[in-house]
């Protein structure tokens, strides 16, 4: 990527921009074939079968009439299942590249997401990271234990109305439906209090948790429990980076979760004035496992699991990602190498809008964190669904 294309990709990811082509279609179909393009998987097929797997637990759960958003139109469940069948049979024998390209082009149609608005090819999407974060914590609040997560309180309501797409969340004042508290009114004036499930020691590993929206807590006896999202307060999410360019605190280039961290240690008096920029909040549950489970109730695969907005792009569908990701050699030095591989869409997030975004799972733990923390590239996304004349 050139310098130009990695500032504007900067720009977009910190500042918050639109992420969708609005003058296209958010979905279109394309023909790989007179690309010469070859669908050769850098994992060399490891855990791909488990992500199709979990795709399939999860739409097999559906009504057999139901629909998925497919760019302006909408999916048969049943297509998207038929679809991932042959794949996962297609892929059993381990094909080669060159054979598996032929059998896609063969049996499948192919679509891309319209990309980032503004950037050319307009194919173009922005690769972002996540992880699933490991941090010590307290059932009780005992220093240095002080930094509480929430499940969901009694006083959040969810309000339908006839018509609507989805539930408001709020809450009610003297009888009247208003929204529910921001970060800063809960943190600040108790109205979660008597919900918590666990203390933190650190009020940024917290809040990374409200953004990762699942980890697992390390508790003092050295057992492990896994956390995960419940619900939200139902405020819009606002980027702390984007704030702290804003405000001077550090430039573009910059801006990063461990630049964040290392600005935030440096500077405690300010912590709570950047925290509080985002008025978002999560609420939180304990789950059974200590896999990461994404939007649709399934526990995420390394390297396999992607998060896109599912409003526009197919929950639970196949596609494959190419892009570039950071490599470290055993100095700790890092590049930046091509790869390219198959991927499930299986989660999603406050910050993913639009087409032009993907968030890729890196795993568990410290070593998944730094590279999630690296991974902000341009790249290009492939949509497979099976054509209509081998339903």
């Amino acid at each position: 990527m050139d310098a130009l294309r990695l500032f504007l990709f900067s720009l977009l990811l910190v500042l918050g921009m639109d992420s969708s082509a609005a003058a296209h279609p958010p979905l279109q179909q394309t023909r790989t074939r007179q690309q010469q393009f070859l669908f050769a998987d850098d994992l060399n097929y490891l855990n791909l079968d488990r992500g199709i797997r979990e795709s399939l637990l999860f739409l097999k759960q559906l009504s057999p009439t139901a629909t998925i958003p497919l760019g302006n139109y909408s999916c048969p469940v049943k297509r998207l299942i038929r679809s991932l069948v042959l794949f996962r049979n297609i892929i059993a024998s381990h094909p080669s590249a060159k054979l598996l390209t032929l059998e896609i082009n063969t049996y499948f149609d192919i679509y891309q997401p319209s990309g980032m608005s503004g950037i050319t090819p307009r194919e173009t999407v922005l690769v972002t990271g996540y992880y699933q974060p490991v941090f010590p914590g307290s059932s009780t609040r005992k220093a240095p234990f002080l930094y509480p997560l929430y499940s969901i309180p009694a006083n959040l309501v969810l309000r339908r109305q006839p018509g609507a797409g989805s539930a408001q969340i709020g809450r009610f004042q003297a009888g009247r439906f208003t929204q529910y508290w921001t970060r800063k009114e809960i943190e600040t004036k108790g109205y979660a209090k008597g919900n918590e499930l666990i203390y933190l020691q650190d009020p940024f590993d917290a809040f990374l948790l409200h953004i990762q929206g699942s980890g697992l807590i390390q508790l003092r006896d050295g057992s492990l429990r896994g956390i995960h999202y419940a619900m939200k307060n139902g405020r819009s999410y606002k980027s702390i980076g984007k704030y702290m360019v804003q405000t001077g605190r550090m430039n573009l280039k910059e801006a990063s979760i461990q630049t964040i961290r290392k600005y935030l240690d440096a500077h405690p008096e300010e912590l709570k004035e950047i925290l509080y920029h985002n008025e978002s909040f999560i609420f939180f549950k304990w789950t059974t496992t200590h896999d990461a489970l994404g939007n649709l109730g399934r526990p995420l695969t390394k390297g396999r699991s992607i998060a896109v907005d599912q409003q526009c792009l197919p929950a639970g569908s196949l596609a494959f990602l190419q892009s570039k990701k950071p490599v470290y050699d055993k100095n700790g030095t890092r590049t930046r190498l091509p790869f390219g591989r198959f991927v499930l869409a299986q989660d999603t997030g406050s910050a993913i809008r639009g087409s032009g975004r993907v968030d890729l799972f890196w795993g568990t733990g410290r070593k998944a964190g730094k590279a999630a923390g690296e991974m902000k590239e341009t790249g290009v996304l492939y949509f497979f669904l099976l054509k209509e004349k081998f339903l």
